[in-house]
């Protein structure tokens, strides 16, 4: 006899089946649900797309994780962490996540993790005696993490590792489940000293409810004196009390709002002279206002309005004082006390027209030093990608970041940034090797930046690179059905894919942007991308041989294999490129 199921986990499907249509339609519903239940596990650390997918591990060997995120002081670490780690650091976290299209929890999940993860998280490890049974992208992620304590080891941060379980049950999980995770718990608090560690159980209901929650499109900030306005525009100067200050940045469960940084969120500096001096006159007991030493913040807003002690603003946007924000949260979330104490407001209504909003933008977070890429959202090139993507239609490029895919548009056609970096550099660069290294380096470094974005650019090209990888990601998925890839990892196979194509289809050792514009796109037939993926996997069988150093995964990060790959193809007569 069936179970029946709760009314919340009938809602709970209903949500899955209407969000998997309309979000990615073509990926199995397991495989949906991961990406789902990671959505909603991560929500307070605010990540994209991208970066949601960039620790999915589920697969072949995943060693019973489907997910795993290294955070430091709240911020995602990516592949480029030994160049944009923070010298010192307050808090590592690493939350594992394990996933399950089914109603129920079952100890063996737990089990699994308890006999995998301490090894896995050893910094002693073993990495040949794990390779056999722990796929590749789990070996980085947890290498990644390695890396990130040892490199921070000197400046003592707490150390915190949270394991989520998630599935689809009525209820909460058996105390026999609970025993095991507590024991799982006691074992990740040996991974250091100031290891904390603690597992979190989602059923139908939590998920629901994070499905609910979403960004508040209204704020309300109590002031203590009636704010100052101007005649010219609309605006208002004010002062709140430091408590409610931090009400206005948090959430119900207290924690950071951080959709009212969006413009900014990544950026915060960690512990820097500047954030010291803010944090100590946080702590001070002198008696003196705290807004007489700090230059406030400015939030850009839709509209605003003064009803009794509040002041009601529509789309909140804190443009400056991202730091001040940070150390005024840390400080309240570390016991502080308001002791009466200020901070002062400014609220800007930008006009929806014009370009006042952006320059507001720019000009308030060019006060601070800022990763390059954290303002290129403004930039006409950006902008102009973003209208051309639209009007042809098909794809939704995100200059802001998790706009498109709150609005619910399919997940394989939301075009960050980063993918649309990757993308155009693996075909229109044919530089593979330099696609597979995480994109904040594309964006960061400018020399690289002006190669990708460029007004001297068809707009076409930036569509046609995304529709190159669109066919060669669908081929693959249909590919690996029946053959598992080597290093099973999508995109050590997907980018060098997308490098041959630019050969193959205009037959040209040294293809410009004009010859790959007059591709037809129609000539990319499976066929072509059945020999291609012959001919690469030839290629990785060959370096795997003749390497000591690793697997596929660091062989097509080097330039080395994209030159013999390049070599490969334009001297093999089937695909007939010109002497």
């Amino acid at each position: 006899m069936a179970s029946v199921q709760s009314n919340d986990q009938r809602l709970l499907d209903r949500i899955l089946e209407d969000q998997h249509r309309k979000l990615a339609p073509e990926r199995n519903r397991d495989d949906f649900f991961t990406f789902f239940a990671a959505d909603k596990a991560l929500q307070d650390w605010d990540l994209d797309n991208d970066e949601i997918a960039d620790g999915i591990v589920d697969g072949a060997h995943d060693c019973g994780v489907d997910g795993i995120w290294t955070f430091v002081d709240k911020r995602y670490i990516t592949a480029d962490a030994h160049q944009y780690l923070p010298p010192r650091a307050d808090r590592i976290e690493l939350v594992i996540l394990q996933a399950k299209n089914n109603s129920g929890y079952q100890e063996t999940v737990i089990e699994k993790l308890h006999f995998h993860l301490p090894d896995l998280l050893d910094m002693n490890r073993q990495e040949e005696d794990l390779t056999p049974h722990t796929n590749a992208k789990l070996l980085d992620r947890t290498r990644r993490f390695l890396h990130v304590l040892e490199e921070l080891a000197s400046s003592f941060p707490q150390v915190r590792i949270k394991v989520i379980y998630a599935n689809k049950s009525a209820e909460t999980p058996h105390p026999n489940v609970k025993a095991k995770g507590d024991r799982l718990r006691r074992e990740l608090a040996k991974i250091t000293s100031d290891t904390t560690a603690d597992l979190e159980y989602l059923n139908a209901a939590d998920l629901r409810e994070r499905t609910a929650r979403g960004a508040k499109a209204v704020a309300q900030l109590v002031f203590t004196e009636q704010p100052m306005s101007t005649s010219l525009g609309e605006g208002y100067v004010c002062l709140a009390r430091l408590d409610e200050y931090y009400r206005f940045i948090t959430s119900d469960n207290e924690a950071l709002r951080l959709e009212l940084f969006e413009s900014n969120v990544r950026d915060y500096a960690g512990s820097t002279a500047v954030n010291n001096a803010i944090g100590q006159t946080l702590q001070s007991a002198t008696g003196e206002d705290f807004w007489w030493f700090n230059n406030g913040v400015t939030v850009v807003a839709d509209a605003a309005q003064i009803a009794g002690k509040k002041i009601v603003i529509k789309e909140p946007q804190i443009v400056n004082g991202l730091q001040t924000s940070h150390e005024i949260y840390s400080y309240f979330q570390s016991g502080g006390q308001h002791r009466d104490r200020s901070l002062l407001v400014k609220i800007v209504v930008a006009p929806e027209v014009g370009t006042a909003r952006d320059r507001i933008i720019r000009a308030t977070n060019s006060q601070t030093q800022l990763p390059a890429g954290a303002l290129r959202a403004t930039e006409a090139i950006q902008k102009d990608i973003e209208e051309n993507l639209t009007h042809a239609g098909g794809y939704y490029y995100e200059r802001r970041a998790g706009y498109y895919r709150n609005l619910g548009f399919p997940l394989d056609r939301v075009v960050s940034m980063a993918r649309m970096a990757r993308e155009f550099t693996a075909f229109a660069l044919r530089e593979p090797h330099t696609a597979l290294r995480h994109s904040d380096a594309l964006l960061l470094d400018d020399q690289h930046y002006t190669q990708i974005f460029s007004p001297r650019h068809d707009l076409d090209l930036y569509r046609l690179c995304l529709d190159v990888h669109t066919r060669l990601r669908d081929f693959l998925t249909q590919y690996t059905v029946d053959r598992p890839l080597l290093g099973e990892t999508v995109e050590n196979w997907l980018y060098p894919l997308a490098s041959m194509s630019a050969y193959t289809l205009t037959r040209l050792r040294q293809p410009s942007p004009r010859d790959l514009l007059n591709i037809d796109l129609a000539h990319l037939t499976d066929d072509l991308m059945l020999r291609m993926t012959g001919t690469l996997e030839q290629n990785f069988r060959t370096a795997l041989r003749q390497s000591k150093a690793g697997g596929v995964d660091r062989i097509a990060r080097t330039p080395e294999f994209t030159t013999k790959l390049r070599q490969a193809v334009v001297s093999q007569s089937r695909y007939r490129i010109e002497r």
